[in-house]
């Protein structure tokens, strides 16, 4: 199990040494920058792909929602 503590500075070192005690623990520090959980270079990734994307990679939100009912009716139909 991985459990993530953003600790400030002032802080970590007391810490780290409480938890150090514990069996199995396992301290990782990290000095990425983080944004609800996840590190910032993913959502620099993720905003280029979206501003890669090209008006023939979108489907309308027409053909988006006849998709997923058809996914629907597929999938009811197998049980």
């Amino acid at each position: 199990m991985n459990l993530t503590i953003e600790i400030d500075k002032e802080h970590y070192s007391f810490i780290k040494e409480l938890l150090e005690r514990l069996e199995g623990v396992r301290i990782v520090k990290s000095d990425y920058e983080t944004i609800e959980g996840l590190p910032a270079h993913v959502f620099d990734k993720i905003e280029a792909y979206g501003e890669s994307l090209k008006d023939e990679d979108m489907i309308s939100k027409k053909e988006f929602f006849t998709f997923i009912d058809e996914e629907i009716c597929r999938l009811n139909s197998q049980k």
